[in-house]
């Protein structure tokens, strides 16, 4: 693999750490690690180190069971540029007040903090997101939003806010990673990575406007806009219609009206559309199989997303496919 003449070179190599809590990720983890070992490979030199940590060292169980060994211990002394934390979702957070010891003394000038699905709710109840800007777990959103008024929930699947990284965890703690580095060493290496893992930088291209012309821009409802960026965020799980009203302090019946009058359809049906239109992004972008888009982009099964798709589009997913990239997904 030659390495990017193209890449800037950057003095120092940028070391982050990634601390675990019980519960956490294993995915979600992974996702946001992948795209920093691309990104020493395909430029050939170390531009990024990480270390995995939990706060003494000691092994910790992730979501899915497996027990994981970390690289050391936080309070070890160790000096990073970022610190990211790996939130969970299985432990009320806020049970851990050394947890929030510890990252409020570690925010300080020159460093970045960060989270990882749950963990942006641990970093607001140590007060480290107030005035910011922030990405978080679907499950979180509620006693975050309620909890911290200070903090500006985005419905966003990931965030940049000056020295606050966070991500709704799972594929868009990778997006952001990706983020980062193109910040850092410039959108060569990005695109290198993305193809590589032959990941297609949908979330960085708008969706195709589904809203009428008369309704873009202000003109549109600010819970009707709220709702639409929560659908956006979560079309690989999508949310239920009870869940997505809830967010935006409305009734089912209330949000059903919403969607019908503003845009003549029903919420589940535009929710559909959007994960259609997706997945032909998908289709026509990379080199993922039918199948795993349909489950990308929330359905259950290949059959009901090719039955779907061919009701909306008037064609099968498989006709989708450029020529090249047929070529690539046979052999």
């Amino acid at each position: 693999m030659t390495s990017f003449e193209k890449v800037p070179a950057v003095a120092a190599v940028e070391s982050i750490g990634f601390l675990l809590v019980e519960q956490f990720s294993l995915v979600a983890l992974a996702a946001a690690l992948e795209p920093l070992r691309l990104a020493n490979q395909l430029a050939g030199r170390s531009l990024y180190r990480w270390q995995t940590l939990s706060l003494d060292g000691r092994p910790l169980r992730a979501s899915n069971g497996m027990w994981v060994t970390p690289d050391g211990a936080a309070t070890g002394g160790g000096q990073w540029h970022g610190l990211i934390l790996c939130g969970s979702d299985g432990v009320q957070d806020g049970a851990w007040p050394e947890l929030e010891r510890y990252l409020q003394a570690q925010a300080r000038p020159g460093l970045f903090l960060g989270a990882l699905g749950s963990g942006s709710l641990t970093l607001a109840r140590a007060g480290l997101l107030e005035g910011y800007q922030c990405s978080t777990s679907w499950r979180c959103r509620v006693d975050l939003q309620r909890a911290f008024p200070g903090v500006a929930l985005s419905a966003r699947p990931f965030v940049v806010d000056r020295d606050r990284a966070t991500a709704a965890g799972g594929g868009a703690g990778l997006e952001l990673m990706l983020q980062l580095i193109a910040g850092r060493h410039g959108q060569v290496l990005l695109r290198a990575i993305a193809e590589t893992l032959a990941f297609e930088l949908v979330r960085c291209e708008p969706l195709p406007a589904q809203l009428p012309p008369h309704l873009c821009g202000d003109a549109l409802s600010p819970k009707l806009r709220e709702v639409i960026g929560l659908m956006e965020a979560n079309l690989e799980e999508p949310l239920e219609l009870g869940q997505l009203a809830g967010f935006v302090a409305l009734s089912r019946r209330q949000l059903e009206r919403l969607f019908e009058k503003h845009l003549q359809c029903s919420p589940a049906r535009y929710y559909l559309r959007l994960r259609l239109v997706r997945a032909r992004q998908l289709l026509r972008r990379t080199r993922l199989s039918v199948i795993e888009v349909a489950a990308a982009c929330g359905f259950l099964s290949a059959q009901t997303f090719s039955r779907c798709y061919r009701e909306h589009f008037g064609l099968a997913p498989s006709s989708e496919r450029p020529s090249h990239l047929a070529e690539a997904v046979l052999h």
